[in-house]
């Protein structure tokens, strides 16, 4: 339990955290208040909404079979969790409820005049009535489980990390306006999530699996070390969404991105908030030094913040650092 978060990163995702429950509670108008948006009137919506077929071909993201390797793999290592949710263990391809996906931004299967494959730093794209841009070769791992009310985060790149790679070497950050406007997880999460959905409102959790992203292991572990608490399996250690280490996981890069899946779809699914975090290793004999921590957001129905609070909610959110 050594490798605790910064003192700057932990007040970072837990004041983030907190932000994000607040806006959670609020009504859509509120929220977007509270985030600082422009629009008359103000709101939390994404822009983007539907199944985003058209959009994520327009933005130049390319789906890939996702069955192989470890990401299927990670998926199975926890039967015990997956049981007491009521989920079940299967995938779609096998008759079960569980379907696993992959968007890649740049086209794998492009090939020059001799039939070499072009590399992703040597692709660009355009869009309708907009500049000409530059794939990123970002990455989204993910699975959806719309009868059981459920979705996994395997891994996850985003444009902005993979194009501070790929363009930079890591030396510098994308201006965001090179960027593809469709690029949150969040957004590309939706589209897939109300495909063929007869029922959007049921999300009931909100999984991150086999976290690697140190700053969310740093928050986790020290989360764990205050709780005096270690790193098990299910039924793992949980952490009540108002307490301080709640507000730290929610505002982790690991977190954040499902609360504003559901901050920015409060129309189609209904007010949600996420009561409570669980940490649990995967069901393996590994040293617990050698396996990748998951992440249970646990998602419920909330009542719309009330008039007499939200003068108390007004925390100059917009002087946190909301970004995806």
């Amino acid at each position: 339990m050594d490798n605790m978060a910064s003192d700057e990163d932990r007040t970072k995702c837990t004041n983030k955290g907190a932000a994000l429950m607040r806006c959670l509670a609020a009504s859509d108008q509120t929220a977007g208040n509270l985030m600082g948006d422009k629009r008359i009137p103000p709101s939390a919506a994404s822009q983007f909404h539907g199944d985003l077929k058209q959009e994520l071909q327009n933005w130049y993201w390319r789906e890939r079979n996702p069955t192989s390797g470890r990401r299927t793999a990670e998926w199975w290592q926890f039967p015990r969790a997956m049981q007491a949710l009521g989920l079940n263990l299967t995938p779609t391809t096998q008759g079960g409820d569980n379907a696993t996906h992959r968007v890649e931004h740049w086209d794998r299967e492009m090939r020059d005049e001799k039939g070499n494959q072009v590399l992703a730093i040597n692709q660009w794209y355009n869009v309708p009535g907009i500049e000409r841009h530059e794939a990123t070769r970002a990455h989204y791992d993910f699975g959806v489980n719309a009868k059981g009310g459920a979705i996994f985060g395997f891994f996850l790149e985003s444009p902005q990390a993979s194009a501070r790679a790929l363009w930079y070497g890591g030396s510098k950050e994308p201006d965001p306006a090179d960027l593809p406007q469709l690029r949150a997880f969040s957004d590309v999460l939706w589209g897939y999530w109300s495909r063929d959905n007869a029922d959007v409102k049921n999300i009931r959790y909100l999984l991150m699996v086999g976290i690697c992203n140190d700053m969310t292991n740093q928050l986790i572990d020290e989360c764990l070390c205050r709780k005096n608490a270690e790193l098990r399996e299910w039924p793992g250690t949980d952490f009540e969404a108002d307490t301080e280490e709640g507000h730290a996981l929610i505002g982790s890069p690991n977190g954040a991105v499902f609360a504003y899946f559901l901050m920015q779809h409060k129309a189609e699914l209904g007010q949600k908030t996420i009561s409570k975090v669980t940490v649990f290793r995967p069901e393996t004999e590994d040293s617990v030094e050698f396996v990748d921590t998951s992440l249970v957001f646990h998602v419920i129905d909330s009542p719309e913040i009330t008039a007499d609070d939200k003068e108390k909610s007004v925390v100059k959110v917009k002087e946190i650092d909301m970004k995806l």
